[in-house]
């Protein structure tokens, strides 16, 4: 085989991933490779109700036709923009999956107003925005519509009187950002300018999974190029193939297609894999939110679980104290939500929370939080400084005396004191099995009672699943995304 013809859309996006396409591609094949850019139906009809006229695959049915008809061999999909019924003529291989989040952008010159409309074509979004007031400091979101690429997009935003912020794929974002300038200088430095003009926010996938197999590169060759075939399979991303199929099989039951509002996500935790799904059952018009590990949690469930009841339990009491540092233009990552200050968090310039709770709790006071965790861990989808305003190093709010290992220096507001009542003690000594939410709660209960090494324990996957694992073997460590999946599969 002497020539790889390979098709994509035109846009700057679709332009640098056909560059990562050809880069792997490079590394199994040494011939020629040609490039031919054609423009979908989706990026000629740039209506709001291009989807409703011309049904699922309007970025890709077109791209799809040139292969079939064998003008080109491989063409470069995002593949969340697949229809989740594919031809039978055609296949897939996948490159590694990108970080699968949404980020939303707001205007800076919109930051102080109570009051935002946020833009979006997608269904799923506009539901997401509904539930976002938890997350975000101000009293009403509203959605409105918007086509077209992603410079488009921010320099609309940033033109109109009307809308203060945008939805974005983080994935799209950050290539723009690693591989833009080498593609197309110019289309580059654009979108660097538009791009500051923005507060960024990433939301969880936790709470709010994205479309199915978003972050993620396909790339499509006919079934009978058995040639085109052998080369791509050397470089696909099982992986990744695997769990976007997976998301796109759970997204088919409703029938498939971005104009569904169902979000679902694949996410990798110490080898145990969660499937994250949230939208509106299209059958009985109801809204979900499930969490199922795809790995069957095989575990023979007791009568009594440590702790018992959330309300009563109490290991430690908290004594707050001054900030130990200034936190003027610093990047925070907050790991707790009661200060004796929290005035001065106002001050810092990024804000990240270790899980949600402590997100949801911030912003009632007012606080606009970044990014968070999402309670998965110190190395949980590190946050790129250009999405922060000063590209410096990111504390840890955190308990004075903190001795654990973090790759985020400390500042100190709050004096940890044992401090266990009766009701924890008594739970303790008869539990049978154990859900840590901290390390020094392990610590602390061990003392009192050394044979809990000895019985079934469990953490989520965070610090706390780190440092119990350097006592307890990681194959006796359960993991749960939460106390209340804990409480689910091992409570009788």
């Amino acid at each position: 085989m002497k020539e790889l013809k390979i098709s994509s859309r035109e846009s700057f996006l679709a332009k640098i991933q056909t560059k990562l396409a050809i880069q792997k591609i490079k590394t199994q094949f040494k011939g020629k490779i040609s490039i031919k850019y054609l423009s979908s139906v989706g990026d000629k009809d740039n209506s709001s109700k291009a989807w409703e006229k011309h049904g699922f695959g309007i970025f890709t049915n077109s791209l799809t036709s040139e292969l079939v008809s064998k003008k080109v061999n491989i063409v470069v999909h995002s593949f969340k923009d697949l229809p989740v019924k594919s031809s039978n003529k055609t296949s897939f291989i996948c490159l590694e999956r990108d970080d699968p989040r949404d980020i939303v952008f707001i205007k800076n010159s919109s930051l102080k107003k109570k009051k935002l409309v946020i833009a979006t074509s997608s269904p799923r979004r506009k539901y997401y925005l509904k539930l976002l007031k938890d997350y975000l400091p101000y009293k009403i979101l509203k959605a409105a519509t918007i086509r077209g690429n992603v410079q488009t997009r921010l320099k609309k935003i940033l033109e109109s009187s009307k809308s203060d912020g945008v939805f974005m794929a983080k994935a799209a974002v950050d290539r723009v950002f690693k591989y833009g300038e080498k593609v197309d200088k110019t289309e580059f430095i654009k979108f660097k300018n538009l791009f500051k003009e923005f507060e960024k926010i990433v939301i969880p996938i936790s709470e709010f999974p994205s479309a199915a197999a978003q972050g993620c590169i396909a790339l499509e060759y006919r079934n009978d190029d058995i040639k085109t075939k052998r080369i791509l399979k050397k470089i696909n991303h099982v992986s990744s193939l695997n769990d976007c199929s997976l998301e796109r099989k759970y997204l088919a039951k409703w029938g498939g297609g971005c104009s569904l509002d169902i979000g679902v996500t694949i996410e990798e935790l110490h080898n145990k894999k969660v499937l994250i799904a949230r939208g509106k059952d299209t059958f009985t018009k109801k809204y979900f939110h499930e969490k199922k590990y795809i790995s069957d949690v095989k575990i023979k469930k007791v009568r009594n679980i440590f702790p018992s009841n959330l309300v009563k339990y109490q290991m430690f009491k908290r004594s707050l104290s001054n900030f130990s540092k200034k936190l003027d233009n610093k990047n925070l990552l907050l790991t707790r939500a009661e200060y004796k200050d929290i005035r001065s968090l106002k001050k810092a310039s990024n804000i990240s929370t270790s899980g949600i709770s402590t997100w949801k709790k911030v912003n009632k006071n007012g606080l606009l939080v970044n990014s968070t965790l999402d309670g998965f861990g110190e190395n949980y989808r590190p946050i790129e400084t250009y999405y922060k305003r000063k590209k410096t190093l990111t504390y840890k709010l955190t308990y004075e005396k903190n001795k654990f290992d973090s790759k985020y220096p400390p500042i100190s507001h709050y004096k940890l004191i044992p401090s266990i009542n009766e009701f924890t003690i008594d739970n303790l000594f008869l539990a049978e099995s154990f859900y840590w939410m901290s390390f020094s709660a392990f610590e602390l209960a061990i003392k009192l009672r050394p044979d809990i090494l000895n019985k079934r324990n469990a953490c989520g996957p965070g610090n706390t699943y780190r440092e119990i694992s350097k006592i307890i073997p990681k194959k006796q460590l359960n993991v749960y995304l939460n106390y209340e999946d804990f409480k689910k599969y091992e409570l009788k």
